[in-house]
């Protein structure tokens, strides 16, 4: 640490450091009393002292052990949407603590997205929320009034009262010690900010409920170890001195947001010609800053027509409220398209300070196919790669098969596995060529080498290789396995395993009007069929992808006229439904992913929007994608 740091984590300290006003009073009396005991005061001092040094050795030492970097060296690992590429985020303002994630969705109210489930925690038009230090209390924006919840206790109160007399409240901020909020005072509600006016910043003194008048400004963020405050005003980030007023421009941007340590601040650049906006992220003091995000043009859109403007540019996209987990190694940001129709999706950013490596890029760039994001997809390239096959047969799974230099050019080889209820299955091995730039390892360039599908043509299933068909099939239908009294009526799914030329399927069978699905596996050197089970409450099948390990299968059913996901253990037998499994609301559908590091990747329809989850069959237990302290994908 050289003296520049030491000097200011000293007075970072010193700031943060609480002051006794009463016993400070009373030691100054008393030493104005008892002069002739200084020396015993002198000791005092002393000892107080070599205390503070203790304390400062252990803070120090804390510190120590969980390094920070700067803002430069940070690199940005994953940026999901939480939401499937055709839908429409629903969501404004969200927040998260410790891997659950507060919702709340406009018209419906607040929810909770953690907990094995989806849970309702209040009812209304609920805009804006953002969770106490503690996690114990959330404040939330309702109709232009603010209030409080309880989290244990599942209870809510009126902080302030909105409304045309009083005002309208919005964005609020919680304090790094839980005590005070700040907030946005305005005399107009203003639901879109299409016009980006300041208004008045307040604090609130939660337990006093006394209110002090800052600033002119938008979006305030306390920051950590300092009595300061970032807020945004005419487009430019402003710091804040809470004890004496004193303000410092810090640079163009809007939409500050600090980390809750206090390091960093996230907020939304605009530059160029036209404009292009997009997420950044500077240390607090602002010695280095780096931007996240490459926004890039796109063809410009009338919104009264509907139609493209020919010869016109305009950014493909704006970012709007970066918001920080609480552990502060995600960022969630709204990414607004701007179309026929402006739409938006919630994204999440996982910030990193190791860089990715090439087998990063290329797993990287698979699983944002997988998540259907092809616009995410396209950043892992140094070139305009074209349409990636981001829908049907869609991708439902990876491997990664080999990594090196060849002819001092670096490559990553791997396996992406695709699938479509036709049935069909397709098994693309590509070699990825990247190279190293200043924004990381990109690729620079894709080799397919072996195309393999699996389909059905008339009445056999055949394999395709490079585009050429072989002669012979791999199964007939006239010779799949009967059962007594069953129909065979289909097969919905097939998955091929190349290592073991083995052949798992479902097929629908029927007694009477009774419908039932049964999974089949085929092992094609022995030409021998096992009947793994039947499902009698399920009438179809659309999806179905088995882990790495052939140990479990999940397969999407239409089970009782609901969609829904079975996961099944191929050794044991044993069924799991997720729907069932999935505490809270009741999802309306729920949908696989793929398998990451033997969990299961899926999702639900929950409340007009997309739930991911993450199942670990060995323990039975749901989660979020966002907490990765269970081993997460």
């Amino acid at each position: 640490m050289n003296d520049l740091q030491w000097n200011d984590t000293v007075k970072r300290l010193k700031e943060g450091l609480p002051v006794n006003e009463e016993l400070k009073e009373q030691l100054r009396n008393s030493f104005m009393r008892n002069r002739k005991k200084k020396y015993l005061l002198r000791w005092t001092v002393i000892a107080a002292a070599l205390l503070c040094l203790v304390m400062l050795n252990t803070v120090w030492q804390s510190e120590q052990s969980i390094p920070k970097v700067e803002a430069a060296s940070l690199q940005l690992s994953n940026q999901f949407s939480l939401i499937e590429q055709l839908g429409k985020e629903n969501s404004a303002g969200v927040a998260e603590y410790e891997g659950t994630i507060y919702f709340p969705l406009q018209e419906k109210g607040l929810y909770a997205y953690g907990n094995h489930g989806f849970h309702k925690l209040a009812d209304g038009d609920i805009r804006f929320v953002r969770v106490s230090p503690n996690g114990k209390q959330l404040v939330y924006v309702q109709e232009g009034s603010l209030y409080l919840y309880e989290v244990d206790l599942k209870t809510n109160r009126l902080l302030l009262q909105g409304g045309k007399e009083q005002g309208f409240y919005e964005t609020p901020s919680w304090s790094p010690d839980g005590t005070r909020i700040a907030f946005v005072k305005r005399m107009e509600f203003n639901e879109h900010d299409e016009e980006n006016l300041p208004g008045l910043i307040a604090e609130l003194d939660v337990k006093k409920g006394e209110i002090d008048y800052i600033a002119e400004g938008m979006y305030p963020s306390y920051v950590s170890g300092r009595n300061t405050l970032f807020f945004e005003r005419n487009n430019k980030i402003i710091s804040r001195n809470l004890n004496n007023g004193e303000e410092t421009v810090l640079d163009a941007g809007k939409y500050p947001a600090v980390s809750n340590d206090g390091s960093y601040v996230a907020y939304v650049k605009s530059q160029g010609e036209p404009l292009l906006e997009d997420v950044w992220i500077a240390d607090t003091n602002f010695k280095t800053k780096k931007q996240l995000t490459e926004n890039q043009l796109a063809e410009a859109w009338d919104r009264q027509t509907g139609e493209m403007i020919e010869g016109k540019q305009q950014a493909r996209y704006t970012f709007e409220q970066p918001t920080w987990s609480r552990d502060d190694r995600t960022l969630f940001v709204y990414k607004i398209f701007h179309t026929n129709e402006v739409w938006k999706k919630l994204m999440r950013f996982e910030l990193t300070t190791a860089k990715p490596e090439p087998e990063d890029i290329v797993k990287g760039s698979i699983q944002a196919l997988i998540y259907r994001d092809e616009d995410y997809a396209h950043s892992f390239f140094s070139y305009d790669p074209g349409y990636l096959k981001g829908t049907s047969p869609r991708q439902i799974g990876y491997k990664l098969i080999d990594s090196g230099k060849l002819d001092g050019e670096t490559f990553v080889d791997a396996e992406t596995y695709l699938s479509y209820a036709d049935p069909y299955y397709q098994i693309i091995k590509t070699r990825y060529f990247l190279s190293d730039g200043p924004k990381g390892y990109r690729i620079d360039n894709m080799e397919e080498k072996v195309d393999i599908e699996i389909s059905m043509w008339g009445e056999a299933i055949y394999k395709t290789v490079n585009g050429v068909r072989e002669q012979q099939p791999l199964l007939e239908l006239k010779d799949l396995p009967k059962k007594d009294n069953w129909t065979d009526e289909e097969i919905c799914n097939i998955v091929y395993q190349e290592s073991t030329e083995t052949l798992w399927f479902t097929l629908k069978r029927k007694q009477d009007a009774v419908t039932a699905l049964s999974l089949l596996s085929y092992d094609i050197e022995e030409k021998q069929f096992k009947e793994i089970d039947t499902f009698h409450e399920a009438q179809s099948s659309s999806t179905m992808i088995i882990d790495d390990e052939q140990k479990y299968v999940a397969i999407d059913m239409e089970i009782n006229g609901n969609k829904d996901t079975v996961v099944y253990h191929l050794h044991r037998g044993q069924k799991t439904i997720l729907s069932r499994q999935i505490q809270g609301i009741a999802p309306q559908a729920v949908h696989v992913r793929f398998w990451e590091n033997g969990k299961l990747i899926f999702y639900t329809e929950t409340e007009d929007r997309d739930v991911f989850f993450r199942f670990d069959p060995e323990t039975n237990n749901i989660d979020t994608t966002m907490n990765t302290k269970k081993g997460g994908a």
